[in-house]
């Protein structure tokens, strides 16, 4: 199995439901983990809720990723 630690994922959709977990198991595992959600709140919320899984290791960004004008 290939060593993770370190990798960065980058999780659209990772303020809550599948999404969120995913990055939680991924921080759990020693990743880095960008999230994107379509508010800045939810971020937020998710971002400072993760933190606690590595406050260094987790970034999130508001965007709506089915808008590319949004980006």
């Amino acid at each position: 199995m290939r060593n993770i630690k370190n990798s960065v994922a980058l999780i659209t959709g990772g303020t809550k439901g599948i999404g969120y977990g995913i990055a939680e198991s991924m921080l759990k595992e020693g990743m880095r983990v960008v999230i994107t959600g379509r508010t800045a709140s939810g971020v937020g919320e998710a971002v400072a809720a993760l933190s606690a899984l590595g406050s260094d290791r987790v970034v999130g960004v508001a965007a709506d990723v089915r808008d590319m004008s949004a980006m």
